[in-house]
């Protein structure tokens, strides 16, 4: 591919991935902006994009948003997981059995993807949803991803990545964080409390494949101020969870 090409297809895939975070919607001069292309370039990119229908352009208004293409796209990453289905079913068991909202999700560099969410009956709604990017190191889903690099690769993953604070509560420094995944560690199960949201507590545990490589997390969210939560409870459900989603992971490349 020519270096042209190259540079084009990476401003596209840097305007899909911008647009995608931003709900209402992107102006084209914010485009321009984050590409610093000259603006023709900019216009057939974006053009083109629409008309692949990667992009739609919100009507009245010169501004885009995500296309239904990167839905199918994305939904095309669900569906070709075999574990995928697996993991949906285990996770709504988990959700029912504690009627507490549970996640299950995966680590991309300092962030944690929720693959799947599954709301419980609860009147407090956990401000998350599938597909959602959130700092590893303020949730317990992420605590439980990170437990599986050892202290020298996660003071590495974080050398020049200051934690930044998503609420009071959050773990801003390194070495704190590198306690509480070693504790994670030693006990298969990670805590949260109110360090990504307010009036939030979570437990989660980390599911390792055959090769003992933590390959997900899942997790449960409840509210902090319900006082007849046992968290004993919740983390013995989840470690039948956590056998569950791990037996199949035997005899699966993942």
């Amino acid at each position: 591919m020519e270096p042209k090409n190259h540079r084009l297809l990476q401003c596209s895939l840097e305007i899909m991935k911008y647009i995608s975070e931003q709900p209402k919607g992107v102006s084209f001069k914010e485009i321009c902006t984050i590409t610093d292309l000259p603006k023709s370039s900019v216009h057939n990119l974006v053009q083109t994009m629409c008309n692949m229908d990667f992009l739609q352009k919100k009507e009245n208004y010169n501004e885009y948003r995500i296309g239904l293409k990167c839905f199918e796209v994305g939904n095309s990453y669900l569906s070709t997981n075999p574990f995928y289905s697996i993991a949906k079913e285990i996770v709504e068991n988990v959700s029912a059995r504690c009627n507490q909202t549970s996640h299950f999700g995966i680590l991309d560099g300092h962030d944690t993807i929720y693959l799947y969410k599954f709301d419980s009956n609860q009147p407090l709604r956990i401000a998350s949803h599938t597909g959602k990017r959130i700092p590893a190191h303020a949730t317990a889903l992420g605590k439980a991803l990170l437990s599986g690099f050892t202290k020298a690769e996660l003071l590495e993953l974080y050398r020049d990545y200051p934690l930044q604070p998503m609420t009071e509560y959050t773990i801003t420094s390194l070495d704190e964080l590198c306690a509480q995944v070693e504790e994670v560690r030693r006990t298969q199960a990670a805590y949260e409390s109110e360090e990504s949201s307010p009036y939030v507590r979570c437990i989660a545990v980390p599911i390792h494949n055959r090769m003992g490589k933590v390959i997900a997390a899942v997790s449960v969210s409840f509210p902090i101020y319900q006082t007849d939560i046992n968290p004993g409870a919740y983390r013995d459900i989840l470690f039948e969870a956590k056998k569950q989603l791990e037996a199949p992971l035997m005899t699966l490349d993942i």
